[in-house]
Order: C-alpha cells, then sequence, then structure tokens
C-alpha cells in the first residue's frame, strides 16, 4: 500500500522537522521547514502531514503551503526523494499524482540498497555452554543478567578475527582482544550487526560493528531486541542492550539517540535515557526528543543510579523499576516543566 510507503519516508525524514509528533494515527505536527513557523514562539508547530484516501499530504496553517507528499519531500529532502520514488514505482504504486518516473540506472549502479544481509551466524561458544569458573560467565554473572539471555550471548576470545569471519575488515580493531558477544537481529532473525563488550581493560567499552552495507533498508536499523520485538504493546526505548534485557519490549539504539525509534512506525513507545541530569550530552539529546513531542521518561532525584542495570545491582528489581518508568514518563509541557527541574547543567 502507498500508505505504508509514505508513512515509512516520513519518519526517515523526522529528524529534520522540529518538534515532530505523531498526533493521531497517520496525523504528525511539526514546525513548517517551509516558513519556518513563527520566529517569536519556538513552541508553534503549525504544519501538518495527513492521510487523504491512500496518500499523505502537507500543509501549514501559517502560511497556507499545501503539497502532496512528494513535492513536500523534495523540498524537505531532495536526496531522499530519490529513494522514495524508486519504492513507488517498483510497486507500481503511483496514485494520481504523475509523478516523474525516477531514473533507475542510478539504483542499478548501487545494489546495496535493496540487499538483505547474507545468513550469518557467530561460530563461538554460548555463555551458557561456559564452564562456571569462566571469567566471560562471571562476568555475565556479576552484571546479574537474566539466564535467559545465557544461551544468545557469546564469548569472543579475538573480537577482530570474529569480524574478519563475519566478512568485515576494520582496521582499527586491536589483536587478541576478548569481548562479550551481543548479536543484533532484524525481525526475521537475521543477524546484521554485533556488538563487543570489553572484559578486559579496554579504552573503548563497547564496539559495535555493522554487518549489512546499508542501515536504511527496512528492518535493518541499528536496533537490538528487533527480533523479539511486539508492536502491538508499549515499547521501552533504552541505549544499551544489556538495559533492555531488564525490561519486558523493550529495544537498545547503541547509542544516545533514542528518538531513532520513531523511524520503526511504533504506535505506542517511551524514550528511557541514561539517568544523567549532568551529563550535557544526555541532556541536549532529551531536550530534543521533548520538543519534538515524544514520551520520555525523567526518574525522581532518589534514584541516583546512571542506567537500568545499576538500579538493579542497587537491588531494584525489574518490576519496580518497570513501575517507575511508567509512573515517571512525561510528554509536551509537562516534560518541560519537569525536565526544567530534572537537569543540572
Amino acid at each position: 500500500m502507498s500508505i505504508h510507503i509514505d508513512r515509512k519516508f516520513l519518519h526517515l525524514v523526522s529528524p529534520k522537522l522540529e518538534r515532530f509528533a505523531q498526533k493521531k494515527p497517520d496525523l504528525y505536527n511539526f514546525r513548517c521547514p517551509i516558513c519556518g513557523d513563527s520566529q517569536k514562539n519556538k513552541s508553534k508547530a503549525r504544519g501538518f502531514v495527513y492521510k487523504k484516501k491512500n496518500d499523505y499530504f502537507f500543509m501549514c496553517h501559517n502560511c497556507g503551503a499545501g503539497h502532496t507528499f512528494y513535492n513536500f519531500l523534495k523540498l524537505v529532502d531532495p536526496s531522499l526523494l530519490k529513494e522514495y520514488a524508486y519504492e513507488r514505482f517498483t510497486n507500481g504504486e503511483t496514485g494520481n499524482h504523475n509523478y516523474p518516473k525516477p531514473t533507475f540506472e542510478e539504483f542499478k549502479s548501487q545494489p546495496a540498497f535493496n540487499e538483505k544481509p547474507t545468513q550469518k551466524k557467530i561460530e563461538l561458544d554460548t555463555i551458557e555452554s561456559l564452564p562456571e569458573s569462566h571469567y566471560a560467565k562471571a562476568y555475565v554473572k556479576a552484571r546479574k543478567i537474566p539466564e535467559k539471555y545465557f544461551s544468545e550471548l557469546y564469548f569472543a576470545p579475538d573480537f577482530k578475527m570474529l569480524v574478519q569471519s563475519l566478512g568485515v575488515e576494520n582496521e582499527n580493531l586491536k589483536e587478541k582482544d576478548p569481548r562479550l558477544i551481543i548479536p543484533f537481529y532484524n525481525e526475521n532473525n537475521e543477524l546484521f550487526a554485533i556488538q563487543g563488550r570489553a572484559l578486559s581493560e579496554s579504552k573503548i567499552r563497547y564496539i559495535t560493528i555493522t554487518l549489512v552495507e546499508n542501515e536504511r533498508v527496512q528492518g535493518y536499523m541499528k536496533f537490538y531486541g528487533l527480533n523479539k520485538l511486539d508492536r502491538n504493546k508499549k515499547v521501552y526505548v533504552v541505549e544499551g542492550p544489556i538495559d533492555s534485557m531488564f525490561l519486558p519490549n523493550a529495544i537498545a539504539t547503541a547509542d544516545a539517540d533514542l528518538t531513532r525509534a520513531a523511524k520503526l512506525e511504533l504506535t505506542d513507545f517511551v524514550l528511557v535515557y541514561d539517568n544523567e541530569p549532568r551529563n550535557k550530552d544526555i541532556v541536549k539529546q532529551i531536550g530534543k526528543a521533548i520538543a519534538s513531542g515524544y514520551n520520555v521518561t525523567l526518574l525522581p532525584e532518589n534514584i541516583k543510579q546512571k542506567d537500568i542495570n545499576d538500579m538493579i545491582l542497587a537491588g531494584i528489581s525489574p518490576g519496580e523499576i518497570v513501575d517507575l518508568i511508567d509512573k515517571f514518563t512525561f510528554s509536551n509541557l509537562r516534560a518541560n516543566l519537569e525536565f526544567s527541574s530534572w537537569k543540572k547543567v
């Protein structure tokens, strides 16, 4: 359906749309990128993308601009427009808008756009299979990672050698670097990335290696937990894969940009950033998320731990953590009020 394609590309371009937020199913609001909306009041957002029949359209209640989604994308992100036109035409869904036919030669020269990850397999010992005395197993137990994940985590005595065995060359990796391996699978259970957590002294605790060339291909974006995701339930979005293992229906971004979860077109999700009110980067990310209208968790001051795993180690149960997250999740005006007293920078 063309509406599915329109929705997909709206979420791909959403990082460029200030104060982007979903108001209703197939109704999105943001500051108009054409007129810039009010220059005096930065909270004004009068641009809308809405559904009409089986297509998306754009309109602005400030400047009166109105466009098909194709022409809107042409104004906001011309480079993304090529992919959009290609996908509409290859699916035979041009609608009644007489969109110009895309030049297919440029896509033929870039086969990675439609490339699916090759079926790759990690040929290593799982944490479950290791003897109790093994230091990698001891590390996992010390972090109190639930035992149900022991069969899904691996030990790599040489991370660089593992990466090479999966067909990726990276000159920056050092040899004989033992790491805990956390695999990333898409919703089809295909391996598309791995993360290595250092088990010895290292300046880089986490290294994430992507095994596919184009992360924009639907379903292969860099998220941990996609293979277990239930889109019909609330989704908890965190930064670290280990943190996600303590929450129900959770995914991890493996970086601080939790707003990327919007690209997955989830109907109900909450962004659970690390609890670091004095971290300028975290504070900046949360501010942007609130401005875009997302649900954000701001834990109370009596919670001193910086992330989910630290809370577990402090004796707070997973159920109690979920209750805290649900109780202290805010959006829009309430989020701004809570944020102003939460941040310490």
